[in-house]
């Protein structure tokens, strides 16, 4: 399958100690495409800026960065979620972890500047509840959604996008760690017009339970109602999936990404 190609912009990829973040990297690699990888304890004082003059909003979003109360999420053992986290009756997630050495990304973070710029973010998974993970995904998406600046969140970062603009995740029944297969109800930026059905990897036990206001779901499985989802408008998007794990369907996915 030949992918196109992108202009050259850059994403900032932003690695909450994912073992999957290595598979992000090869991905872009392989879409030749320009991409900063940072970890999260790098951002936490930087301002994301876009690379384009585009008019900001506003939006009724989850202030975790002021008030994180007991975390985003929640480990097993605990059933205090703080003020701010909106669980849907039952606990809460963890995604997977580790970082890399690969040939087309810039990793500064010994001289931060407080001010970024980029054209796109991508959000990884993670691997363990942690706190300062939670503050600084959640303000991202603050500044993304504020700045105009396309996301796509990854798993983890597909559940506390949907958490930070008001939505709510679950404990699943069951764990998922497989290739499966997911039914296309609406096809848009992500998802070509005649793609009926994606075959994923998913390594997770949390999902995406209730979407944010002005989102809406494009995908869904036997495992999770919202596979993929967006914003009506802005170009925030939330995969519960690893597209980076996941063959042609998911490096198709993140072409169109980039090509956004």
């Amino acid at each position: 399958m030949k992918f196109k190609k992108t202009a050259r912009q850059t994403t900032l990829v932003v690695d909450n100690l994912s073992p999957f973040t290595p598979d992000i990297a090869l991905c872009l690699d392989k879409l030749e495409a320009s991409y900063i990888q940072r970890s999260f304890s790098s951002l936490t004082n930087v301002t994301i800026n876009s690379n384009d003059d585009n008019n900001s909003s506003t939006y009724n979003y989850k202030d975790y960065s002021q008030n994180p109360g007991d975390n985003v999420y929640v480990n097993n053992k605990s059933k205090d979620l703080g003020d701010n986290a909106n669980y849907d009756k039952k606990n809460n997630h963890h995604s997977r972890v580790n970082v890399n050495n690969n040939t087309n990304y810039i990793n500064n973070t010994n001289n931060i500047n407080n001010n970024l710029s980029c054209d796109k973010v991508i959000l990884s998974g993670r691997r363990m509840n942690d706190r300062e993970i939670n503050i600084v995904n959640s303000r991202i998406i603050r500044q993304c959604f504020e700045n105009n600046i396309p996301l796509l969140g990854i798993c983890y970062g597909a559940e506390i996008l949907a958490l930070t603009l008001g939505g709510t995740i679950s404990k699943m029944d069951m764990p998922v760690q497989d290739t499966i297969s997911l039914k296309v109800s609406k096809p848009g930026s992500l998802i070509s017009a005649n793609m009926k059905t994606l075959l994923v990897y998913e390594s997770h036990r949390y999902c995406v339970a209730k979407l944010p206001e002005d989102f809406e779901s494009l995908a869904s499985s036997i495992h999770c109602e919202h596979e993929i989802f967006s914003h009506k408008e802005k170009k925030l998007f939330g995969t519960q999936f690893h597209p980076e794990k996941s063959g042609a369907d998911g490096l198709n996915l993140l072409s169109k990404f980039l090509s956004i």
